[in-house]
């Protein structure tokens, strides 16, 4: 067991409950699951492990400006429609070539990236980075597409 990106698709009602404890977001359905690729995105996009300059800082929102708070034993954070559809569109800017100029597994390995070890193979990280990508990026389509905002948290 890991430390597993998730990401949760809500409203503002849903949103509401979390914070008012009627509802635990592990209750919640998780929409997406990056699992252990989330630090790997994080700084493949944004070349630090906490914070990233919008719109790419949003794809893995970590930074204050999205902390919700701390709910169901966990730090929550929350990006709105308008972020969504920000981070969406920069994906969609994104080419395979881009994420190529930005990634470097010898610097996840100096930063201490989690959970990038010695002897990984560089190509398979950098594939398993791409699809996951195109993973988040379809789901930030679908949360645009029906007005919805995102909930990120490491479980």
């Amino acid at each position: 067991m890991g430390m597993s990106g998730r990401y949760v698709v809500v409203n503002e009602e849903l949103v509401q409950s979390i914070q008012s404890g009627e509802v635990s977001v592990l209750d919640c359905q998780v929409d997406l699951d990056i699992d252990k690729t989330w630090q790997m995105l994080q700084f493949t996009l944004n070349g630090s492990l906490l914070d990233g300059e919008p719109p790419l800082g949003y794809v893995v929102p970590l930074a204050s400006q999205q902390y919700l708070g701390n709910y169901s034993d966990m730090d929550l954070f929350l990006l709105d429609h308008k972020q969504v559809l920000e981070a969406y569109m920069a994906l969609e800017q994104l080419t395979p070539d881009d994420i190529r100029a930005r990634f470097s597994l010898q610097r996840m390995l100096a930063e201490g990236v989690y959970p990038v070890m010695e002897g990984w193979d560089e190509e398979e990280v950098f594939q398993e980075i791409v699809q996951t990508l195109d993973l988040v990026q379809a789901l930030f389509q679908v949360t645009v597409e029906n007005g919805n905002s995102i909930i990120f948290y490491v479980f």
